[in-house]
């Protein structure tokens, strides 16, 4: 049997004590966060693949911000990223969520703009008074990309860059093949709920046996590890690492094992990248025989979980107090095969019932929250996560 409570051994700073419900349920706490963390933090807000060609764009609505964010490829290559919103009457210049422009004009008054974020024509511009267009182009909004993933930062002046940023997560995920895996499918969805709880639900494996018995439970337990204590566990300043594995008891239905005969994986590709020397150090890190995936968690709102052959991202958007907006998406390999094709729609479905169980709790438990019949969250071990991303926050909102 695993040693209990190993990691506040490891890591005894964190400390033991239960966590106070109140930043669930607080206005005064969501308005720090928006002010101390959303608007001083890199955000990832796309990848590179969203905007691959000159004049495609992107639009993100940062809700919790009030911004809405416009990415742009511009004609030389280059990708930027500006406030979208035109510099005469302050409307919103881009409507569509997505597409390919070289010129985007204004619907009010028809002030133009190339893809480069340039003031190029102005409507009856000699009515104006001292018009000076090369001042008055878009707002810029400092932009910078790691493996494919596009960030931003919506503080005019960001005390670190992406990288200094990171940190130790760039080491970490280096040779992760990010770049050659595509989406294959997609989930979007609103909730009821302070944005922390569904973070929380995707930063433990405590729940998995329990919440998940019926879609995956099997995975998750066995003899030797029947509650699925982590691998691994790391942190890497605001960020945060659980490495989980698969129960060495496990026997797949036949539905499930005709879908893993068929898999991609990159091994599968003679690429080696399951080979214990060639992994990313921080894939698998422990080099475990029944590693099932990864979790990274960029502080504040982007998971990534790394797989054998794939990877998912999800993002975590507050829209209130007591609401929030989430993407998952899941990148593999093309299929290219019948094979194939029936292995990705088999994972899709049971992701999706994974998910689905995930977040189906998420919405009453804020309403229980709300009753104030408890005042603080009790954790044990392995939700030492969870420890962490609360005291990242206070540290962030006192700062």
């Amino acid at each position: 049997m695993l040693e209990p409570r190993r990691w506040s051994k490891r890591y005894p700073e964190l400390g033991t004590a239960p966590l106070p419900i109140e930043p669930c349920l607080s206005q005064d706490y969501f308005e720090l966060e928006r002010d101390k963390v959303f608007r001083k933090c890199w955000l990832q807000v796309c990848r590179v693949e969203d905007v691959p060609n000159a004049g495609d764009f992107f639009n993100r609505h940062i809700e919790i911000c009030n911004s809405h964010v416009l990415i742009m490829r511009g004609t030389g290559g280059d990708l930027r990223a500006f406030h979208n919103m035109c510099s005469h009457r302050g409307n919103k210049l881009v409507w569509d969520n997505e597409g390919c422009e070289k010129y985007h004009a204004c619907k009010f008054h028809g002030w133009v703009y190339n893809c480069n974020g340039k003031l190029v024509d102005v409507p009856d511009e000699d009515n104006f008074f001292d018009l000076e267009k090369v001042k008055l182009g878009l707002t810029p909004i400092a932009l910078d990309v790691w493996q494919g993933f596009v960030f931003i930062n919506l503080d005019p002046e960001p005390a670190q860059s992406l990288t200094e940023y990171l940190g130790g997560v760039v080491g970490a995920l280096d040779g992760f093949p990010f770049a050659d895996l595509h989406m294959g499918y997609a989930y979007k969805s609103t909730l009821a709920c302070n944005w922390k709880l569904a973070v929380d639900s995707q930063q433990e494996a405590y729940h998995a046996v329990h919440l998940h018995r019926r879609s995956v439970g099997d995975i998750c337990s066995s003899a030797e590890n029947p509650y699925m204590h982590a691998c691994d566990v790391q942190f890497f300043g605001p960020h945060r690492m659980l490495s989980l594995p698969m129960s060495s008891d496990y026997t797949p239905t036949p539905v499930a094992a005709l879908s893993g005969k068929y898999a991609w994986t990159i091994k599968k590709e003679g690429q080696g990248f399951l080979d214990r020397d060639n992994l990313p150090i921080g894939v698998n890190p422990k080099r475990a025989d029944n590693w099932l995936f990864d979790i990274y968690l960029i502080f504040p709102n982007f998971w990534i979980g790394a797989f054998d052959g794939a990877y998912q991202t999800h993002n975590f958007w507050p829209t209130s107090v007591e609401g929030m907006y989430q993407e998952i998406k899941m990148f593999v390999n093309t299929p290219r095969t019948a094979g194939e094709r029936f292995a990705m729609e088999h994972s899709k479905c049971m992701n999706r019932d994974t998910w689905l169980e995930d977040f189906s709790t998420l919405e009453t438990t804020q309403t229980v929250l709300g009753s104030g019949a408890k005042t603080h969250f009790m954790l044990q071990d392995e939700e030492i996560l969870i420890r962490h991303f609360y005291q990242t926050l206070n540290d962030y909102i006192r700062s």
